[in-house]
């Protein structure tokens, strides 16, 4: 449904859970079609600020091209008095038409007979660094002005997340009205500040209909209610989240880790004529591979086709190589101690 979303604070899930890893990634593909869209708006995502804006009075818009002439988009409006020191938050969240060719989208409010109650018009500039926004019909608060460019970031929120999921193949996310009436939840916590875990309920029994990850940077969608447990990926790609680093507490600032580390089950510690394996570290089950596996001395540490790193004689050797979930890859390397 288009309408106006609440704000929703997020908390950290601090435990890092544990997924094995395969030789073989991925248990299907993403759905969707070849995008027939060729104009501007193709690949586009950026955050605006609308000018002239003041402390009770100003608005904030991300956009985001999804796919065959769709665009995301959220307005984060501020409305208020200084006198009274009040002011009221809406947010505002759904999917625009881009034209076939040309700047311009246009997003429909519908009311619950489905007529339209207001029209927004986006006007995109030739250079991608501004947006004029204009609307008819009833708002509570006036989207309305011309909005300069601050980055290419987008994040997401619960009406983003939302506006994505229902925008998606039918068939992807089994979400058709037919079958019953239903409501997209949105958490309170988010897992690792990257994950967004929304659940599809139905109305009437609050049985679950679906699950799916979102990506904080809108970059992808994942189904998790799948018959193997295995998540699938129906929207996006996987490579944004590849390459995502989180930051560990660490005296004189923050240490840099892969968001998805590879790391060996049991630790790089080994004894002479042990083994154990490669393992992906993520808080889902992703389907994926260990590829092109070296190790800098075999005659301390060998590492087979299947991930297994086998302990030989006392000393250290690197192991190598090279992750795939997906579409997306990165290398990894480690350090063994055998002893």
């Amino acid at each position: 449904m288009k309408r106006f979303f609440a704000v929703l604070t997020a908390a950290l899930v601090a435990a890092l859970l544990f997924a094995a890893c395969g030789n073989q990634a991925g248990s299907g593909e993403a759905s969707g079609t070849v995008d027939s869209y060729d104009g501007p708006w193709l690949g586009f995502q950026a955050s605006f600020t609308r000018e002239a804006s003041s402390q009770y009075d100003n608005a904030t818009l991300q956009v985001k091209y999804l796919d065959n002439g769709v665009a995301l988009f959220q307005f984060d409006l501020m409305e208020g008095s200084e006198a009274e020191d009040r002011a009221d938050t809406p947010r505002l969240a759904g999917t625009l038409l881009v034209d076939d060719e040309g700047f311009a989208g246009t997003y429909e409010g519908l009311k619950d007979d489905g007529t339209t109650a207001f029209a927004i018009r986006f006007e995109l500039a030739e250079d991608g660094q501004a947006m004029a926004v204009t609307h008819t019909g009833d708002l509570p608060i006036s989207p309305d002005g011309a909005y300069n460019y601050v980055d290419a970031f987008v994040e997401c929120s619960e009406g983003m997340a939302r506006a994505l999921i229902e925008n998606l193949p039918t068939a992807a996310t089994s979400l058709n009205s037919g079958i019953g009436a239903y409501t997209l939840n949105y958490p309170e916590e988010y897992v690792l500040n990257y994950f967004y875990p929304v659940t599809a309920t139905f109305d009437d029994t609050g049985a679950v209909l679906a699950a799916f990850i979102v990506t904080d940077d809108l970059s992808a969608v994942y189904r998790l209610d799948t018959e193997d447990g295995v998540p699938v990926l129906i929207y996006g790609e996987a490579q944004t989240m590849l390459d995502q680093v989180i930051y560990l507490p660490a005296d004189g600032g923050g240490e840099a880790v892969s968001l998805l580390p590879v790391v060996l089950d049991g630790g790089t510690l080994l004894a002479p004529g042990k083994s154990a394996k490669l393992t992906l570290e993520a808080p889902y089950p992703f389907a994926c591979a260990f590829r092109d596996l070296l190790s800098t001395d075999d005659a301390v540490a060998a590492i087979d086709a299947d991930g297994t790193v086998r302990a030989i004689t006392p000393g250290t050797a690197s192991i190598s190589g090279t992750l795939a979930i997906d579409d997306g890859t990165k290398g990894f390397l480690m350090d063994i101690t055998v002893t």
